[in-house]
């Protein structure tokens, strides 16, 4: 027998939500079923709720307590504070599972597929891609890790930069200052770079040890060799002059794209980018190992988002939607449940 479950449901308008029931499957041998204590709200949730079905329940970053454990389930118990991400399931035996890149397997389930997302008083997951919340994080500072925390992490890893690299962050906003903050702990050297001067003081404060306006760049603007930058975390959508960004890095330094691009990425110098064996690198997300180590990292080093909270209602979800579409969140939404 499965289970009636309460839900916030997408509309054919991206800024409405109406909350609606939906019917989850019985609890199988290897499924938990959780009780929502949180749920972020990303950007992500906006750009996919204009390629959905009206009535499809989105949010891919849930919190929440075990209240039901299926029969096969040992790693986990009653009461354990979890959450789950992107990754719903994937084939756990091809040469991307196996290598830890199961994000990347061909037959993955990633959200908003299979049902039982985060906008909901409840979900039944496969405890495989579920992740126990380390002591020290509450539900509300969880739920925003559990995309965009190993979204900024996993490129930070992807990138290979060592303790004593130099690190460029772009755009200091739900991304960036998660990325501020991941990358300082790290151990790197870490610059904000934003077209928001009003941002210095905070960026600051997120961990940065200094701060560049690009609205500077162009023509006069010049940055020593020795200060370039071995990585750069981009977390925008804007469309960027690349070329310019590209000048920033260090020989055989890589520009990690982390935000979606608003068009075409055109680079007009490309033997100098082939000569300096300078990349361009795409990241999403990580797989299973890479979401636990960024929870133990995020809980060692006290590393949590700045967040706004929102009643985890069909209008406290809009209201959060609005408010990250128009870049005024500051920084990331969280809807968090009556009973916390």
């Amino acid at each position: 027998m499965g289970y009636t479950i309460k839900a916030i449901a997408s509309t054919e308008n991206p800024e409405e939500y109406v909350e609606t029931t939906y019917e989850a499957p019985s609890l199988g041998e290897a499924d938990v079923y959780i009780k929502m204590k949180a749920c972020g709200v990303c950007h992500t949730d906006y750009i996919f709720q204009s390629m959905v079905p009206p009535g499809t329940v989105l949010g891919h970053e849930p919190i929440g307590v075990i209240e039901e454990l299926g029969s096969k389930v040992t790693k986990f118990e009653k009461g354990d504070l979890v959450g789950f991400s992107f990754l719903k399931n994937c084939c756990l035996d091809c040469p991307e599972c196996n290598s830890g890149d199961d994000y990347l397997c061909r037959k993955r389930v990633m959200f908003p597929e299979g049902g039982n997302n985060g906008f909901a008083e409840a979900a039944v997951v496969n405890s495989r891609f579920v992740y126990k919340i380390p002591k020290g994080l509450e539900a509300k500072d969880a739920a925003p890790l559990m995309c965009a925390g190993v979204t900024v992490f996993s490129a930070l890893i992807q990138s290979g930069v060592t303790p004593t690299g130099r690190i460029g962050v772009v755009g200091i906003g739900g991304l960036g200052h998660l990325a501020l903050q991941f990358s300082r702990a790290w151990g790197c050297h870490v610059t904000a770079i934003s077209t928001s001067p009003s941002k210095k003081e905070e960026a600051l404060g997120f961990g940065a040890h200094d701060y560049i306006s690009s609205r500077d760049f162009g023509e006069d603007f010049v940055i020593a060799d020795e200060d370039k930058y071995d990585v750069i975390l981009n977390t925008v959508s804007a469309k960027l002059n690349w070329d310019e960004y590209l000048t920033l890095l260090k020989p055989a330094g890589k520009f990690m794209m982390i935000g979606i691009p608003d068009g075409s990425i055109e680079v007009k110098d490309v033997v100098g980018m082939i000569m300096d064996r300078r990349a361009v690198v795409g990241t999403i997300l990580g797989g299973r190992s890479m979401v636990t180590s960024m929870l133990e990292f995020a809980t060692r080093h006290n590393i949590k988002p700045a967040v706004e909270e929102y009643p985890f209602t069909a209008t406290g979800l809009a209201d959060a939607i609005i408010s990250c579409h128009t870049n005024k969140a500051r920084y990331r939404g969280v809807l968090v449940a009556e009973d916390q």
